[in-house]
C-alpha cells in the first residue's frame, strides 16, 4: 500500500533530524512550507486527541461516580480488605450493619472486626483466595459496635483497584443473624418435640407390656418392643394386620365384642382378665388386656380414631399360681414330715401351723417354750398367767443352771428380734443325776406392715444324743491336754539332759565320726526342744494364757532392730533384705508383733534362694498394713490354706527338722488374731510371696514420734531429706512389678502423698470406677497385655474431664519414648530411678514449690 505524503514528509523530517543533518542542510522553500504544514496538521491532530481524551475522562469520572453511587447502595455490607488486612473502601450497608461510622470503619483492621475464634479460618480462607482465586461461601462471626455479634454469610473475590491501599479482595457480609436466632428458635422448638416424642416413644418401648395401637378399622399401626417380644412377631410382621388376626378362632369373644363396641363409638375403656393370643411360631399365650378408645384431639366426646391395646403375658403367671398352690401343698407334707418341731403361733398364743413333731412339744413340757404370751420363767406364778405346767420338771439352759427369763418365743415377740438356736434342756426332777432332754429352739417375729409381731414362727431340734456325744468329746479332749501335759512335762528332762551332755561331749576331743555323730545329736536335740517349745506356745493360746499388753511401740525402732538381726542371714545367703523404716508409733502388744514379723521374715530368707527380701508399713484408712515380701520359690494356689495348719511346711515332705517345724505360721496367725487383726497371703510359684498383716488403727490415727505427724517416712538412704511435703496429693500408681510398686507406694508416703497403686490397666480403671481422682498419675511405659502408661494417662485425663500431670517410668531410652512422653504432656524417667529425681520430678509435676 502507497504511504500517504504526509507520512513521508514526516519519517524524512525524523530522519533529518535523526541524522544530525539538519543544521548543514539547505531545505527548499517548498520543503520548508511542507514541514510547517505537517506540523500544523500534526498539531490539529493532537488537539483531536486531548479532546477525545477529555471526553473519555468525563465519561470516566461520570463511570466511576455511578458505581460509588450503586457500591453505596447496595444492601449487603461490602468491605475492601487489602493484603494487610486492612478495610480499604466500605459503604452505607456496611455502616449500618456495624454500628460504625464510615471514618471508623475504613482503616480499621479486619481483625478488629471478626470474633477471635474465627481469626484463623477467615484468614486462612483469604490467602487461599488470593494464592488460587478460590473461595467457600461460608458464615463467621462479626464483632458490631458496643461489642454486638454478627452472623455474617461471607462471600469474597478478588479485585484490581488503580489504588493498592483500597485493597485488593471484595468481602460481601450478608447479616444473617435475625435469620439464625429465628432458626435456632425454630430448632429448639423442634428439638423439644422431637424430644417429647422421643420420650414418649421410649416411654411406650420401655414399659413391660406389650402395647398396640389401632386404627378405627381394627388394624395394627403401632406395636412397641414389649409387644413384639411377647408375640415373637416383627414390626413389619404386625403393621397392617388387624387385631382379630391373632385372635384364635374358638377362643372366647370378649376381645372381639370389645373392638366391635369400639367401632360402634360406645367409646367405653375395657378389660379382658384372660385372652387367648397367638404367637409367631403358632403357639397360643393367655394375656390379660385393656382396650382404651382415642378420641379425636383428644377430646371426651369425640369421635373415635383408633385404640390402644395394652397387655401382658399371663400364662407363667397362672402357671405359676397353680405351681404355688401345688407347692404349698407338697410343703405342707414336708413340714409334717420334718423330724423338727416346727410351729407358728399368733401374738395370743393361737396355733396356726404345727408339724407332728411341734404339735407333740405343745401337748408337753416344752409348749413354753413355743408360747409367744408366755410369762418370765423361775418367778412366782399369778393368776391368769398363760404359762403350761412343767409337773415336776425343770427348764434348764445349756449349762444346766435353771431357766429364768422369758422363754424363746415369748422374748421373740416381746422384742421383736429373732432368738437363735437356744440350747435348753427339760430335766425329768430336780436331782443332778435327772435325765435330760436337750432341745436347740430358734424363734422368728413375724411382724405386719405397721411392725408390730404378728406371730412367731418356732423350730425345734432334739439334740440330746448330739449333747451326748459332745460330753464324750470333752472327755476325749481333756484327757488329751492331760496327756500332752504329761508328755512335755516328762520329756522337757531328759531332753535338757541331752542337750547339757551333747554340748559337753563336743567339748571333748573326739575323733571324726564321733564329733559328727554328736553334732547330729545335739541338731536332733534342738529340733525336739523346739518342738516342746511350740507345743507350749500353741497350749497357752489356746488356754488363754496369753494376753497382748498394749502399749507405744516405735515401728522404726522395732523395724531397725529386725534388720540389724536379719541383715547378716541374708547376706550369708547371698540376699538383699530391705526395710523400709517408718516415723510411726503404735499402740500394740510390741513383744508379740515383733514374734510376728521375725516369724514372717525367717520364712521369707529361708524360701529365698536368690533375689530380695523386702519389708515395710502401708496405712490404709483405719488400718494398718505390715507387708513381707519376698522373690522366693512361692506357694501353690491349693496350699494357701494348709500354711497356717500345725507342723505344715512347702516343700519339706522329707520333715527336715533343719527346715523348722511348720509351726511359725500358725502362732504368727494365733498372736494377730490376738491383736485384732487377719493375715492374709498372696504368692505366685517361682515368683515370691507376700505376707500381709492387718491391724486396727485408733479412730485418732497413730502419734508419730519425737513431734512428727505420723505419715510414713522415706527409705534410709533414699536420697532426699524425708520431708512429708506432699500436702496430701493423691497419687495413681500402675506398676506391675509386686516388688516395685511396693517399694515405690512407701517413698510416696513417706514424702506425704497419697497413694493407690495398681497392678494392671484394668485395676487402675476400677479405681476410677470407685470414684477416685488422682492429681497425678505414676505409671510404668510396658504394662501387661499389652497396655502402656501412657494408654492409662490418656484414658483417665479424658474420663475426668481435665489434664492431669503425669510422670512416665520407662527402662527405654529410645527417642521413641522421649517424643511420646513428649506429645502426652508427661514427666519421662528412666530406670534405674534415682529417689531424689523421682523427689524432684513429682513435685515439678504438681507444681509444687
Amino acid at each position: 500500500m502507497t504511504e500517504d505524503l504526509p507520512g513521508r514528509l514526516r519519517r524524512r523530517a525524523e530522519t533529518i533530524l535523526n541524522d544530525g543533518l539538519f543544521e548543514g542542510a539547505e531545505p527548499t522553500a517548498t520543503t520548508l512550507r511542507e514541514v510547517v504544514h505537517e506540523l500544523y496538521v500534526h498539531q490539529a491532530e493532537l488537539e483531536i486527541q486531548n479532546e477525545e481524551l477529555r471526553t473519555a475522562q468525563q465519561a470516566l469520572e461520570a463511570s466511576r461516580i455511578q458505581y460509588l453511587q450503586l457500591f453505596q447502595s447496595i444492601p449487603v455490607a461490602c468491605l475492601t480488605v487489602t493484603a494487610a488486612g486492612i478495610v480499604g473502601e466500605a459503604n452505607a450497608a456496611a455502616e449500618r450493619q456495624f454500628g460504625l461510622p464510615m471514618r471508623r470503619l475504613t482503616g480499621r483492621p479486619l481483625t478488629l472486626l471478626v470474633d477471635p475464634a474465627d481469626h484463623g479460618r477467615l484468614f486462612t480462607a483469604l490467602t487461599r483466595l488470593r494464592e488460587t482465586g478460590k473461595w467457600v461461601r461460608q458464615e463467621y462471626a462479626y464483632l458490631g459496635g458496643q461489642g454486638a455479634m454478627i452472623d455474617g454469610l461471607t462471600d469474597a473475590r478478588p479485585v484490581a483497584l488503580e489504588d493498592g491501599e483500597k485493597g485488593d479482595v471484595l468481602l460481601t457480609i450478608t447479616d444473617l443473624t435475625e435469620r439464625n436466632i429465628w432458626l435456632r428458635e425454630i430448632q429448639h422448638t423442634r428439638d423439644e418435640a422431637e424430644r417429647a416424642r422421643a420420650a414418649y416413644h421410649h416411654i411406650l418401648q420401655a414399659v413391660a407390656d406389650g402395647i398396640f395401637g389401632l386404627d378405627p378399622q381394627g388394624r395394627i399401626r403401632f406395636a412397641n418392643a414389649a409387644a413384639l417380644a411377647i408375640t415373637g412377631f416383627h414390626e413389619a410382621d404386625l403393621v397392617g394386620r388387624t387385631l382379630e388376626e391373632l385372635l384364635p378362632a374358638d377362643g372366647p369373644d370378649g376381645v372381639r365384642s370389645a373392638l366391635a363396641a369400639l367401632a360402634g363409638e360406645d367409646g367405653r375403656q375395657r378389660t379382658i382378665a384372660a385372652a387367648r393370643l397367638y404367637r409367631r411360631d403358632g403357639t397360643l399365650f393367655t394375656a390379660e388386656m385393656k382396650l382404651s378408645p382415642i378420641r379425636e384431639q383428644g377430646r371426651i366426646e369425640g369421635a373415635i380414631e383408633g385404640a390402644v391395646v395394652a397387655f401382658r403375658d399371663v400364662t407363667a403367671q397362672r402357671a405359676a399360681e397353680e405351681a404355688l398352690s401345688l407347692s404349698e401343698r407338697r410343703h405342707r407334707v414336708l413340714v409334717q414330715s420334718l423330724h423338727e418341731g416346727l410351729a407358728m403361733l399368733s401374738a395370743d398364743g393361737t396355733v396356726q401351723v404345727a408339724n407332728a413333731m411341734a404339735e407333740r412339744l405343745l401337748q408337753g413340757p416344752a409348749a413354753i417354750l413355743l408360747d409367744p404370751k408366755a410369762q418370765e420363767l423361775g418367778g412366782p406364778r399369778r393368776p391368769g398367767d398363760h404359762r403350761a405346767s412343767t409337773a415336776g420338771r425343770r427348764i434348764v439352759d445349756a449349762d444346766g443352771v435353771r431357766l429364768t427369763g422369758l422363754p424363746p418365743a415369748a422374748r421373740a415377740a416381746r422384742s421383736g428380734k429373732p432368738v437363735v438356736e437356744q440350747i435348753l434342756g427339760i430335766a425329768e426332777g430336780d436331782g443332778a443325776a435327772a435325765p435330760v432332754r436337750w432341745l436347740r429352739v430358734s424363734s422368728h417375729p413375724v411382724c405386719g406392715p405397721d411392725g408390730a409381731v404378728q406371730a412367731v414362727v418356732s423350730s425345734v431340734t432334739d439334740i440330746t444324743a448330739m449333747k451326748a456325744l459332745e460330753r464324750e468329746l470333752n472327755v476325749a479332749l481333756d484327757a488329751k491336754e492331760r496327756f500332752m501335759a504329761s508328755a512335755s512335762h516328762d520329756l522337757r528332762q531328759p531332753v535338757q539332759a541331752l542337750m547339757l551332755l551333747s554340748g559337753l561331749l563336743l567339748r571333748e576331743p573326739l575323733p571324726d565320726t564321733a564329733r559328727t555323730l554328736a553334732d547330729q545329736l545335739r541338731v536332733s536335740v534342738g529340733s525336739l526342744g523346739s518342738l516342746l517349745d511350740c507345743m507350749l506356745d500353741i497350749s497357752k493360746l489356746e488356754a488363754g494364757l496369753v494376753s497382748p499388753d498394749v502399749a507405744p511401740v516405735d515401728l522404726g525402732e522395732l523395724f531397725g532392730r529386725l534388720d540389724r538381726e536379719f541383715q547378716p542371714v541374708a547376706a550369708s545367703q547371698g540376699i538383699r533384705l530391705r526395710s523400709v523404716v517408718p516415723r510411726l508409733t503404735v499402740h500394740t502388744d510390741g513383744a508379740l508383733m515383733e514374734r510376728v514379723l521375725r516369724n514372717l521374715l525367717a520364712n521369707a530368707i529361708r524360701y529365698t534362694q536368690r533375689g530380695r527380701v523386702l519389708v515395710g508399713v502401708r496405712r490404709r484408712r483405719d488400718r494398718l498394713r505390715l507387708e513381707v515380701w519376698d522373690t522366693g520359690i512361692g506357694i501353690a494356689e491349693n496350699q494357701l490354706d494348709r500354711i497356717f495348719q500345725d507342723f505344715y511346711q512347702v516343700g519339706n515332705a522329707a520333715r527336715d527338722r533343719r527346715e523348722g517345724l511348720g509351726m511359725g505360721l500358725s502362732i504368727a496367725k494365733r498372736l494377730v488374731a490376738m491383736l485384732g487383726g487377719t493375715i492374709e497371703v498372696t504368692s505366685q510359684l517361682g515368683r515370691g510371696s507376700c505376707f500381709c498383716v492387718c491391724l486396727p488403727l485408733p479412730q485418732s490415727g497413730p502419734q508419730a514420734p519425737d513431734g512428727q505427724d505420723g505419715t510414713l517416712g522415706a527409705a534410709a538412704g533414699d536420697g532426699t531429706d524425708g520431708a512429708a511435703d506432699g500436702g496430701d496429693a493423691l497419687v495413681l500408681l500402675v506398676e506391675d512389678d509386686a516388688v516395685i510398686r511396693m517399694a515405690l507406694s512407701l517413698m510416696l508416703e513417706g514424702w506425704g502423698y497419697q497413694v493407690v497403686d495398681a497392678g494392671t490397666v484394668g485395676e487402675a480403671y476400677g479405681h476410677l470406677d470407685e470414684g477416685l481422682s488422682p492429681d497425678l498419675i505414676l505409671a510404668d511405659y510396658r504394662l501387661p497385655d499389652g497396655a502402656t502408661g501412657l494408654m492409662v494417662m490418656d484414658t483417665v485425663r479424658r474420663r475426668l474431664g481435665r489434664d492431669i500431670p503425669g510422670v512416665l517410668l520407662t527402662g527405654d531410652t529410645s527417642s521413641d519414648r522421649l517424643r511420646e512422653a513428649t506429645g502426652a504432656q508427661c514427666a519421662l524417667l528412666h530406670k534405674p530411678i534415682q529417689p531424689h529425681a523421682l523427689h524432684s520430678t513429682v513435685r515439678t509435676a504438681l507444681g509444687q514449690q
